[in-house]
């Protein structure tokens, strides 16, 4: 056997696998046309190929052109409902305020013939907020075809503060209503308490962070437990807080604790008819929460 490499031919001999003998063999001039065959194959398509394709594009254009088409549609149809359709032809004010229904319309700036979906309600909203300060509450709704409603609640006044020679009459929820000259009937006095601040539209601030907390809890109490006819409310002596009720009974709710408890307690009093309605006097509520007893004093 010829071991000398220098007889070894240099070049790879391509080998194929033969199906018949289940051996590699040297590859034939006829295997490598089937090679060459089939790669050319591959690179050009068949007529029925290349029909296939040109269809499967003619589909993927009409697809194409039909979602184009349907698009122009969709955005025509929105043209014309923000152009011509949907024109506001009504506004309408609902619920009870001092303010006149065409006044609370013109400060919400929406104007008749303005489409329905692009009349910013949240501006027309802000600005019946800001503006028309009596009004705690503000709702505005559409209604198809071309209405549009405002829903309108007042705020509750809780009192007026003595504020540099006049008054800053303040809703329950401590926003300046007014700056008046007086104050306004069945409107209760708070004493006790001392401005730092007081803008129409906005929350009032005290100049005594501890007395404004007390006076916070205490307004809720009241609000909460539908106590009304509150004529006074003094919070001079932080241990003696009182309440005037129907401009008769003084009610002494001792130190800022328990407060609600309290309010509840002598409002039981009151609907159980233990007072008459003529009486007046002093109710020390101070130590109700401690031995559920109140104590009045009338005067006569």
């Amino acid at each position: 056997m010829n071991r000398n490499p220098n007889n070894i031919n240099s070049k790879t001999i391509p080998r194929v696998y033969d199906k018949r003998t289940g051996e590699y063999r040297p590859a034939s001039t006829w295997d490598k046309q089937n090679e060459e065959i089939k790669k050319r194959k591959k690179r050009y398509a068949t007529p029925q190929k290349r029909a296939s394709i040109r269809k499967k594009r003619r589909r993927h254009a009409i697809i194409l052109f039909n979602i184009f088409i349907f698009i122009l549609a969709v955005v025509g149809a929105i043209v014309v409902s923000l152009t011509v359709l949907f024109k506001i032809d009504t506004i309408e004010v609902l619920g009870q305020s001092r303010y006149k229904a065409e006044d609370i319309i013109k400060i919400a700036d929406i104007k008749k013939g303005e489409n329905l979906f692009l009349a910013n309600t949240k501006e027309a909203k802000n600005n019946i907020l800001q503006k028309l300060p009596y009004i705690g509450e503000v709702k505005i709704s559409r209604k198809l075809p071309a209405k549009m409603t405002i829903e309108v609640k007042s705020e509750p006044i809780c009192g007026a503060v003595e504020y540099k020679g006049k008054y800053a009459i303040i809703s329950e929820n401590s926003k300046i209503l007014e700056i008046a000259n007086k104050i306004p009937n069945n409107c209760a006095t708070i004493k006790g308490m001392e401005i730092s601040k007081a803008e129409v539209g906005k929350n009032i601030i005290y100049k005594d962070k501890t007395k404004q907390e007390n006076f916070t809890k205490l307004t809720a109490a009241i609000h909460n437990n539908k106590l009304n006819k509150i004529t006074t409310i003094n919070l001079t002596n932080p241990y003696k807080i009182e309440i005037t009720y129907d401009g008769r009974i003084i009610m002494n709710l001792g130190i800022p604790s328990d407060l609600d408890y309290k309010i509840r307690f002598a409002k039981s009093i009151l609907d159980e008819g233990k007072i008459k309605e003529n009486e007046k006097g002093t109710l020390n509520l101070s130590v109700a929460a401690q031995d559920n007893q109140a104590y009045f004093a009338p005067v006569y």
